[in-house]
């Protein structure tokens, strides 16, 4: 047949539009895509409308199903939709069956000692919320077999509301909304690779299928009474949509790969809003979004207790990510931090042991801003292709974590405050508000200009200066100055140290004496666990003992005084719970440490063995004069007597305890009184003149030990 070229020409030309209008609606489906259109298409689908005495259901081209009471178990692919409402019934995909979709059109479903909805092993499941419609789906407290144990009893037990078994690839999605209710254990559990098992259930080496949780599109809450909110073993991907998890126990957690947000993409809207620890991932990947934690411990942590020799690292790409801790550390990695883009804002606690940054093998800063707010803890090892600067108000002897080995930390900025970092020409880089007072602000950005001068302000206050720059520094940890809580110089990292141990001695001796063995004459305080210290030496008690007015300070035997808690030995930061912004900054406490124990008036101990008994105020054979001991021979034989001489209880400063060697300074003063009557030839400095030979020629070795004395009680504070 022969065509026309008229024809031939309208051909062409309808070709040529119908082409056009093709390319034009695929365009605009791909910009404007609805759910309904996206992920499923309804006709042919069966659907299933559940009431409390069971299931009723429309036919449609999909029959692979079986209906069960209240129960219904998918058996084959297809497309089902499900709505109604059930106190007590369930929805099950069966072992290895795939490509099957299930859209929620406003169903309201609680299970009784099961799951909801369970898709098991190897299976393939993508789940949609309908446009327009709100779902429930909740368990009741039996769906926990770390509680409810007896199989017998409690055979469908699944720890979670939304169980994924191992193997399984399950996708949330839809523009409508799913609100899921765990009361007893987990929101939504994705599951681990499916292994094939041998002949006695026990996995092999040959994978049978990987195992995912995504989710897309889909507004997801989750409320967790006793466990996780969000939990895969394996894979877990965020990409888009608004999740928000509120859990008694980690609100978003993967045991291995955490993806959120993807390149070129807005990303979801992730909000912990409560957790002990907010989000968790071996590896945590974050390439978008808008990401907000609230955490009791770490708010986001890259870990997993299970596994050995992995490189574990939080890496974040893009996007928003703001964390608020009240204990533990805002971002803690066993592995790295490597911080390449996007805006990372943490406010970590104002005491305590818990850092804003806190990685086991360094934080990297590539390209991030970065604001981290808390308190100077131990020193995290640094390095720097952005340039990066800090904000410390530590001052004092030693600095370090508060609670630590002397220094200070006052605030630089009050709860509920506005602050700003400027540049040299008063340009705002960065402007934030601080949850509770902080002391320690690092600030990293590519706004930066390493050697260039910036400030930090407060209201209109200068209260810093600091410098940007790119030099990587190590961390302080282990031993060294600065480092963690209760620290002291050489001891282990996060230890105080041991029982009756001082910095670089063993225990139960100071420096010079064995453990266990008694020091000879002379000779700094060793002696023997429990034991006074011989006449001459500086006096120690027994172990246990509260220290008498000149020794070294603080509770038992060869400690030093620990503060109170969360306080420096010289003020420090009061507290770590949040304050509203109206009200006022908590400030430094001026009591001193109540740890101390000290012993009441009636308990004066007399040290077993003892060469010399103890006097009145808890020194040794005597008063101390001078650096040196004085008791007569009368003293020494009756043990009752005590010499006097030196400064008496009652003319120890006021700032000095009520109470020494287990007297009162009244009690002592009346003592001393005493004695002077009694003993009229043991009390006054003319007397001290008499003393023996033997006593005077040792006096270079007293005068030397006065020296040390004075040095340790101006290193520690003792006035």
């Amino acid at each position: 047949m022969k065509i026309q070229k008229s024809t031939m020409k309208h051909l062409r030309l309808g070709a040529l539009l119908l082409a056009a209008l093709l390319l034009f609606s695929t365009a605009v489906f791909a910009a404007g895509q609805t759910a309904t259109q996206s992920e499923y298409t309804a006709a042919g689908a069966t659907s299933f409308v559940f009431t409390a005495a069971g299931i009723t259901v429309n036919e449609g081209t999909y029959s692979g199903y079986k209906i069960d009471g209240t129960s219904l178990t998918i058996k084959e692919a297809g497309t089902y939709i499900l709505s109604g409402a059930c106190e007590d019934g369930s929805i099950v995909i069966k072992k290895n069956v795939t490509g099957v979709t299930l859209v929620l059109n406003g169903l309201t479903l609680t299970a009784s000692a099961t799951a909801p909805l369970t898709c098991n092993k190897g299976s393939e499941v993508k789940i949609v919320a309908a446009a327009g419609t709100v779902n429930h789906l909740a368990d009741d407290k039996y769906n926990n077999d770390d509680i409810y144990t007896d199989a017998a009893l409690y055979p469908d037990i699944e720890n979670a509301v939304i169980k994924c078994k191992d193997g399984a690839n399950v996708t949330l999605c839809g523009s409508g909304t799913l609100s899921v209710t765990a009361n007893g254990k987990n929101g939504v559990k994705g599951g681990a690779d499916l292994y094939e098992e041998d002949a006695d259930g026990n996995a092999t080496d040959t994978l049978l299928s990987t195992a995912s949780l995504t989710i897309r599109d889909l507004t997801l809450n989750i409320t967790a009474t006793v466990g996780d909110g969000l939990k895969a073993d394996k894979e877990l991907n965020i990409l888009s949509g608004n999740v928000t998890v509120s859990a008694a126990d980690d609100g978003v957690k993967c045991d291995y790969v955490m993806n959120i947000g993807a390149d070129g993409t807005a990303g979801p809207t992730v909000n912990v809003v409560k957790s002990k620890e907010g989000i968790e991932a071996a590896t945590l990947n974050i390439y978008s979004g808008n990401i907000t934690v609230n955490a009791t411990d770490d708010g986001v942590n890259a870990a997993n207790s299970d596994l050995t020799n992995y490189s574990f690292a939080y890496n974040q790409y893009g996007g928003s990510v703001y964390i608020n801790v009240t204990a533990g550390d805002g971002v803690d990695s066993n592995g790295a931090i490597n911080l390449c883009g996007g805006t990372l804002e943490v406010y970590a606690p104002s005491q305590g042991d818990g850092d804003p940054l806190d990685a086991e093998t360094g934080t990297n800063f590539k390209g991030a801003t970065v604001l981290a707010v808390g308190h100077l803890g131990m020193m995290q090892g640094y390095t720097a292709d952005t340039p990066y600067l800090t904000f410390d108000s530590t001052t004092g002897m030693m600095g370090g974590r508060m609670g630590g080995f002397g220094g200070a930390q006052t605030a630089l900025v009050s709860a509920g405050g506005s602050f700003q970092i400027t540049d040299e020409k008063g340009t705002v880089l960065y402007e934030a508000k601080a949850v509770r007072n902080a002391s320690y602000i690092l600030f990293a950005s590519p706004a930066l200009t390493s050697g260039a001068s910036y400030t930090l302000k407060v209201g209109s206050e200068t209260a810093a200066t600091a410098t940007a720059g790119t030099t990587s520094v190590g961390g302080m940890g282990m031993g060294n100055m600065g480092g963690r809580q209760g620290q002291f110089p050489g001891g282990t990292q996060g230890q105080m140290p041991a029982e009756g141990q001082f910095p670089g001695a063993n225990q139960g001796r100071m420096p010079g004496g064995r453990q266990g063995q008694r020091p000879t004459e002379g000779q700094f305080p060793g002696g023997e666990q429990r034991q006074a210290p011989i006449d001459g030496q500086f006096p120690g008690g027994e172990q246990g003992q509260a220290p008498i007015d000149g020794q070294f300070p603080g509770g038992e035997q060869g400690q030093f005084p620990r503060p109170a808690d969360g306080q420096m030995q010289s003020g420090g930061l009061t507290s770590d719970v949040e304050v509203t912004p109206s009200a006022p900054a908590a400030t430094a406490p001026s009591a001193p440490s109540t740890d101390i124990q000290i012993p009441t008036p009636s308990a004066q101990p007399t040290a077993p063995g003892a060469n010399a008994p103890k006097t009145s105020d808890g020194t040794v054979g005597g008063k101390q004069n001078g650096g040196k001991t004085e008791a007569s021979a009368q003293s020494r034989e009756s043990e009752k007597t005590p010499a006097a001489g030196g400064e008496t209880a009652a003319q120890q400063p006021s700032s000095e305890s009520n109470h020494v060697g287990g007297e009162s300074a009244k009690d002592a003063k009346t003592s001393q009184k005493t004695e002077e009557k009694t003993n009229p030839s043991q009390s006054g400095a003319a007397d001290a003149k008499s003393a023996p030979k033997t006593e005077q020629k040792s006096n270079w070795f007293f005068n030397i030990l006065d020296a040390i004395g004075n040095f340790f009680k101006s290193l520690f504070g003792r006035k």
